[in-house]
């Protein structure tokens, strides 16, 4: 709960922004070169709080 009320998105930085959890099963299965994927092998966190526009970006493969 803390890190979604701190209302900036892990990933772009932006602040005072409604948050979303982005959840995958399981880290191992993280393999690609996607910026996020790295990002969330790098922290061993199976969650990201994440704006609504990068959660968008993530899910439609379309994050930078």
């Amino acid at each position: 709960m803390e890190r979604i009320k701190a209302e900036k998105c892990e990933f772009c930085g932006k602040e005072n922004v409604p948050l979303q959890m982005h959840h995958v099963r399981k880290l191992k299965n993280l393999k690609g070169k996607e910026p996020w994927k790295q990002f969330m092998i790098s922290r061993k966190r199976k969650t990201l709080a994440v704006c609504v526009e990068c959660h968008r970006k993530i899910h439609s493969n379309k994050m930078d």
